[in-house]
């Protein structure tokens, strides 16, 4: 039996979501690993989680209505999240993030004009990523000092030894991933490729937490993996090389400011 659009959108990215997230909780308890490595092999799931759960999305094709409707759904899950156990609060709550980030990122990458518009949206949203992280009035850091918020607006992951879900990447990560793909689907960028940069970039930006012990934005190691890996994304139009040429400055402008703090 064909599923509908707007149930395919529900049924298989939650599925693609909660087959890692909930093998990590299952095995958590049994896994004969050190801090470090559990914590890698955390990440190296939550970053499945997210982009194999909005790879089997299809935001880009839902009519406005229909995308709307299933943002919808996504806030009603991640509200019931909020009143259950952490367990289980975890996977429908990353669920319910997922379709919502699915919907906000599927609808702008659907809509960028020329490929080369990627390199400006990397540059840009790794500089404002980067300040929102490290500056003391940028909305991340104010997040993470709130957990409530914090476990509200991110996709948590089982650590081993612990089968109950931590904190792990944020719902603005997951958003941009829904970007970059709508956007690959649009000029038919090797979605296997794509998809296989996009976790990387999740990867890397969580290794480099565990190195530095801090919180490290995510976004530049995506947008990065993204210009290396898609050629496309890197033809900027010479109408637009100036403005990503600014972008690249406030890019280098805000790891300066994030270096001399």
């Amino acid at each position: 039996m064909r599923l509908s659009p707007f149930v395919s959108h529900l049924v298989r990215p939650a599925l693609a979501v909660m087959l890692p997230l909930g093998f990590m909780a299952a095995i958590a308890p049994w896994v004969p690993l050190g801090p470090l490595a559990s914590t890698l092999l955390a990440l190296a799931a939550v970053a499945l989680a997210i982009v194999a759960g909005v790879a089997f999305s299809t935001s880009a094709t839902l009519s406005a209505r229909r995308g709307a409707l299933v943002a919808l759904v996504g806030l009603a899950l991640v509200a019931l999240a909020v009143a259950l156990p952490p367990l289980a609060s975890g996977l429908i709550g990353a669920c319910g993030l997922i379709a919502i980030a699915s919907v906000l990122g599927g609808a702008i990458g659907s809509r960028i004009e020329s490929s080369g518009h990627l390199a400006a949206v990397a540059l840009v949203s790794a500089a404002v990523d980067l300040w929102s992280v490290t500056s003391p009035s940028g909305p991340t850091h104010r997040i993470v000092q709130s957990p409530a918020l914090v476990r509200l607006l991110t996709v948590s992951v089982a650590i081993p030894p612990l089968r109950d879900p931590r904190p792990a990447i944020g719902f603005g990560d997951a958003v941009f991933v829904a970007l970059y793909l709508a956007a690959g689907q649009r000029f038919s960028m090797p979605r296997q490729r794509l998809s296989v940069a996009l976790w990387l970039g999740i990867f890397g930006a969580g290794v480099i937490a565990v190195a530095l012990e801090r919180a490290v934005p995510a976004l530049p190691t995506i947008g990065l993996m993204v210009l290396l890996t898609q050629p496309m994304a890197r033809n900027v139009p010479a109408a637009d090389r100036r403005a990503t040429m600014l972008a690249a400055v406030l890019l280098l402008a805000s790891i300066a400011r994030a270096v001399s703090r």
